[in-house]
């Protein structure tokens, strides 16, 4: 009788009655208090779902009758556990795996207690021990995959989801863990089959869809924005599907839109700061179709940022570096007070989170500088090339120790040979207050970043104060406004006279162009594109946010001179739209000249960096950007000795070719005047003698633009003097 009463209360438990069940056990104890696994029972039945002290004590009460059952000292430690008391569960697990060796829920939950406290390498072990005794069983390889995931161990993170998932294809855990494994590490092609699959499974799963949608928006494509709606449709409330809808928008030239989805998202969770600061900085779209739109837009960025001041610092502290002003600086005008608004912004709010970080001591007498560089660039990128294969390969070690902190999830060759080159490196850490530990833990004498703007978690950890000492460089060419940032490193011939002035930072004029470029010695071989029956071909391939309508007319005059002629363009890589805005208003720039757009614009899709210089190799002429011109591009184009023909802007950023052209002794095609631009660019179109001679002068000397040890020396000199007397 009684054997069957307890057997029924197991059954019931098994099936979710969970009431019955605990019932049950009670009607066995009133005819019989000692009923040891009745008390056992009861007492996990209620350490799990109602009082883990009253449970506990049952349980206690079932151990003093038979005190070497590894099963109640399993259960003892998931009342324990579940009242948080971590290291009273792991002593109870070890004393369950101890006598019951062969149990792998045992190893499991000793391992997700390990966990818990941080102990990764103990519990990994444990998760291991579970497959091992339970092999065809999905949920230690689960439970694996993710500490190994958590411990940055990425091979076996990866196999391991994969086993689970092969062990249950329907693993909806699993599924997600690995898919979001996927994004953060840009597999977006991978992410996307994995939540295709996750959503057939479980298509009322609103994280799925979401995450769905966020794989296919990193490969900009369209069903973005019916994998963001659906999972709105499911979860009205996930403020994180309103606000990727609100990026997807954006990135499709719908900045109005994609503000309203922001405010939504605000509106749904007003504790979360992701909402108001998406909102601040959607203000910037990526192109604009009037001139008049910059300044309409530009002051309600500035409104924006006013009224983000308001919000409190315990909801912007978590997403600052989420969204930052990276468009600001293509309006064209003098941005150093909105800048130092969203600097001190960023500064308050971690600062109110953040414990201040023990910085290093000054050097001793022949200790080498630590120097930390942080970045989400240490692969096949343009801020490697102008700024970190220099600095990790012409530095001299024998006076700094280099430590790499590589935020960004891509990684190619590059990656490998970057952490090769550092004295330590540091990678795929879970979350950027993971890397400020890490940056802590070393504690540089410097924090060196080639960028702040582009990179999320650099920018966040530019805004915190982690080094006695922080700089700069010029790979995002404007200024931080953050009172973290001690140097602007910039260029001594890219800078205008009154430079000093436009940064918040304590601006340093490097020797030359402000860095050591390395050309790609596989590209060689100039391109002759010879003579043309339909008229020059003038390539002007930046990108499109890089092109302001005041700057339009310049086309159109060319054109109206030229006559026969074409202007090469390269697409928005993510979105059509994008590009379909700024062909609509070049053409109608050239429609008001009374000419047809269609005769003479020519826009490109995205292509590969090679085929882009091959590209460019095939032109008569390249038309840098007013404003804000070429840098890398005009550096890797010189391959092919092109005839360029800029006009330096006021700001550093559109002074970048024309710093190039003096440093290889080709001024003749630099402008003072829109009226001069246009004149060299036509001059160039039909002397064909002179844009021989342009180009041979290129060639002479375009070597002096590359490999600039005077740079390096200077960089090294100004380190080791401000390490020694921080601004």
């Amino acid at each position: 009788m009684k054997n069957t009463a307890f057997a029924e209360a197991l059954a019931l438990r098994e099936a979710g009655q969970i009431a019955d069940a605990a019932a049950r056990c009670r009607a066995i104890l009133g005819r019989d208090p000692n009923h040891v696994d009745s008390l056992h029972l009861l007492g996990l039945i209620t350490a799990e779902h109602s009082d883990p002290e009253a449970g506990i004590a049952l349980i206690r009460q079932a151990m003093a009758i038979h005190p070497r059952c590894g099963m109640f000292h399993h259960s003892l430690a998931l009342g324990y556990y579940r009242l948080g008391r971590l290291e009273d569960a792991i002593a109870d697990y070890r004393t369950a795996a101890a006598l019951l060796p062969n149990a792998p829920e045992i190893h499991c939950n000793l391992a997700t207690a390990l966990r818990a406290l941080g102990r990764q390498g103990e519990a990994i072990e444990h998760y291991r021990q579970a497959v091992a005794l339970a092999p065809d069983t999905p949920d230690p390889w689960y439970n694996l995959a993710n500490a190994l995931a958590e411990s940055n161990q990425s091979a076996g993170a990866e196999m391991y989801f994969r086993k689970a998932i092969e062990l249950k294809p329907d693993f909806v855990n699993a599924l997600g863990n690995y898919g979001r494994w996927l994004i953060r590490h840009a597999r977006f092609v991978e992410a996307q089959r994995i939540f295709t699959q996750l959503v057939c499974v479980a298509p009322r799963d609103a994280a799925a869809w979401n995450y769905l949608g966020i794989a296919v928006h990193k490969q900009g494509r369209r069903p973005a924005e019916g994998c963001y709606r659906r999972a709105i449709d499911i979860d009205p409330g996930m403020a994180d599907a309103h606000k990727n809808l609100g990026h997807w928008l954006f990135d499709q030239g719908r900045t109005d839109d994609a503000i309203a989805c922001f405010q939504t998202a605000t509106s749904v969770n007003p504790e979360s700061g992701t909402g108001q600061l998406a909102s601040c900085m959607g203000q910037i779209p990526i192109v604009y179709r009037a001139q008049a739109e910059v300044a309409e837009r530009r002051a309600r960025y500035t409104k924006a940022l006013e009224d983000l001041g308001s919000v409190a610092a315990s909801s912007l502290a978590g997403v600052i570096g989420g969204a930052q002003p990276f468009f600001l600086p293509y309006q064209g005008e003098d941005d150093r007070a909105l800048q130092s608004s969203y600097g001190e912004l960023a500064y308050r709010a971690l600062a109110d989170i953040e414990p201040p970080a023990r910085l290093a001591n000054p050097p001793k007498s022949g200790e080498r500088i630590r120097l930390g560089i942080v970045s989400g660039c240490f692969c096949d990128h343009t801020l490697f090339k102008l700024f970190l294969e220099s600095w990790l390969t012409k530095l001299n070690r024998s006076r700094f120790e280099v430590f790499g902190f590589h935020t960004g999830w891509a990684t190619d060759a590059e990656t490998a040979r970057c952490a090769n080159m550092c004295d330590r490196f540091v990678q795929n850490l879970p979350s950027p207050a993971a890397f400020r530990t890490a940056i802590t833990t070393i504690a540089p004498h410097v924090l060196l970043y080639p960028e702040v703007g582009i990179d999320p978690i650099a920018g966040r950890l530019a805004a915190m104060r982690l080094a006695p000492l922080q700089c700069v460089a010029w790979g995002h060419p404007v200024t931080t406004g953050m009172p973290t940032i001690d140097y602007f490193l910039s260029s001594e011939l890219m800078e205008p006279p009154d430079g000093d002035a436009h940064y918040t930072e304590r601006m340093v004029r490097l020797p030359n162009l402000g860095m050591s470029y390395s050309p790609d010695a596989s590209r060689v071989k100039p391109i002759d594109p010879g003579p043309r029956a339909d008229g020059p071909v003038f390539w002007s391939g930046q990108s499109l946010y890089k092109y302001l309508p005041r700057y339009d007319a310049i086309f159109t005059r060319i054109a109206a001179e030229v006559g026969a002629c074409k202007f090469i363009f390269v697409g928005f890589p993510s979105s059509q739209a994008v590009t379909n805005i700024f062909r609509d208003r070049l053409g109608k720039a050239f429609a008001a000249a009374g000419l047809d757009g269609d005769m003479h614009i020519v826009i490109l899709p995205q292509m590969s960096q090679q085929d882009y210089i091959d590209a460019a190799g095939r032109a008569d002429i390249i038309l840098d950007t007013p404003g804000w011109s070429g840098g890398k591009s005009t550096l890797d184009c010189l391959v092919h000795d092109p005839a360029i023909v800029t006009w330096p802007g006021k700001f550093m950023r559109g002074r970048h070719t024309a710093a190039i052209l003096r440093r290889i002794g080709c001024e003749a095609t630099i402008a003072d005047s829109e009226d001069e631009y246009v004149s060299i660019a036509v001059r160039l179109a039909r002397d064909t003698v002179w844009r021989s001679e342009v180009r041979q002068a290129v060639a002479r000397g375009k070597h002096l633009a590359f490999d600039d040890l005077a740079y390096m020396r200077a960089l090294e000199t100004f380190l080791v003097e401000a390490v020694s007397t921080p601004a």
